[in-house]
């Protein structure tokens, strides 16, 4: 998706950000269905930090295109959190399955 977005030109999983003029709270959204209405799920804060918000919102496909710009996937590139996650959350769950077998 190049320039301003339109609902011809997005497809699923592609990423657009709320502008000033939008009338959807700030962030980042992922297409989650195209046509008219675009479907819209909110993947980040207006600060563009990472949320699962669960958030979906439908727009015009007039709106897309005039209150909307293109985005980066904000789960794109390396995030040192996915790294150590394993090393995190493996030890939680031995602990948690530990205290239910030996109370």
């Amino acid at each position: 998706m190049t320039g301003e977005p339109t609902a011809n030109d997005v497809d699923p999983y592609d990423h657009v950000r709320a502008t000033d003029r939008s009338s959807v709270p700030s962030g980042v959204y992922r297409v989650v269905g195209t046509g008219d209405p675009v479907t819209l799920v909110r993947v980040t804060d207006a600060e563009g930090r990472r949320r699962h918000t669960g958030q979906v919102v439908s727009v015009p496909a007039a709106t897309l295109s005039a209150s909307f710009d293109p985005a980066e996937n904000p789960d794109q590139g390396f995030a040192i959190r996915d790294l150590v996650a394993p090393f995190v959350t493996v030890p939680q769950a031995v602990a948690y399955w530990l205290r239910r077998l030996f109370p």
